[in-house]
């Protein structure tokens, strides 16, 4: 009597357990799906993040053209990348542009409970705004008056401005550093006064670095004028904005109030001048400028 008592335990017993290992198998499987579609919600959230990031940046570049060419550029780019956006997900002030959208993601495992799809939505706001700093700056000064409209960086007569003709001494190494500093640059930042200015016509120097400029783009037919050309152009150069060169004497200090980008047209040897325009450009570089100045940055602010 008791072994039977014992055997029907153990039947019990087996059948209880039977039914916990269902129920935790369920658990678990339920678990683990609830895991994959949350994991798809995140992957499909950080991709669709990322197309609004670069869409937002890339936009706002062309800003300083117009609003349509900064719209079409979002539209491009967010497509490139997997999300088109329309016009009712974009917009645009004069300093900003902001794209937003969502995407639905059909779930797997939630349907089981009813969900058979999720929303996630993403959004992002550039800024477009003066830099403040940048690397690759030539050590050429031009007065606040001549930017934007400006044609030429020329020396009128040395004795004006006490032996200045429009050069800064950045490196301190005089006439073979700035050659160098031209094709170069160096990194200025706004609202610091820098090394001297370098006095005297330089042309020599001068001369060479904006040929061997000129000469590099010849096989970039975007280079050739300024209408399409950028900052991956050679004979693209930034340069420093000052408020004048009025008192300023031999290898007295100037202050950076702004940085401009110029495209470099031409030489003209008989008056030893170099003739182009300022360009307005966005280019790598710390924003928050002073107001003065035709080159840009952007950044995510949103």
């Amino acid at each position: 009597m008791m072994m039977k008592n014992i055997r029907t335990l153990l039947n019990n017993e087996k059948g209880n357990i039977m039914v916990l290992f269902a129920l935790s198998i369920t658990f678990l499987l339920g678990i683990t799906a609830l895991v994959i579609d949350v994991g798809r919600l995140y992957h499909e959230k950080s991709i669709l993040q990322n197309a609004m990031d670069a869409a937002a940046l890339a936009g706002a570049q062309g800003i300083l053209t117009s609003e349509a060419k900064a719209s079409n550029i979002a539209k491009e780019i967010a497509k490139e990348n997997g999300f088109p956006i329309k016009n009712e997900h974009i917009t645009i002030t004069s300093h900003a542009i902001k794209v937003a959208r969502s995407s639905v993601v059909p779930m797997t495992f939630a349907k089981v409970v009813g969900i058979d799809d999720v929303t996630v939505s993403a959004s992002a706001k550039a800024q477009v705004s003066l830099i403040k700093s940048s690397t690759g700056v030539a050590p050429i000064a031009v007065e606040k008056k001549d930017v934007p409209n400006g044609k030429d960086l020329k020396c009128e007569n040395t004795g004006v401005h006490h032996g200045n003709c429009g050069f800064l001494d950045i490196n301190g190494k005089g006439a073979a550093g700035l050659k160098d500093g031209i094709l170069n640059g160096s990194p200025i930042e706004v609202g610091n006064k820098y090394q001297e200015t370098k006095p005297g016509e330089n042309w020599g120097p001068v001369k060479d670095a904006i040929e061997t400029l000129i000469d590099n783009d010849k096989y970039k037919p975007h280079c050739q004028s300024p209408d399409t050309a950028d900052n991956s152009c050679d004979r693209v150069i930034f340069v420093v904005i000052i408020n004048k060169w009025e008192g300023v004497k031999g290898k007295d200090e100037v202050e950076v109030i702004g940085l401009a980008a110029y495209w470099i047209s031409h030489i003209e040897n008989a008056s030893k001048s170099i003739k182009g325009q300022f360009l307005k450009m966005v280019s790598p570089g710390e924003i928050g400028g002073t107001g003065v100045g035709t080159l840009y940055g952007v950044k995510l602010i949103e």
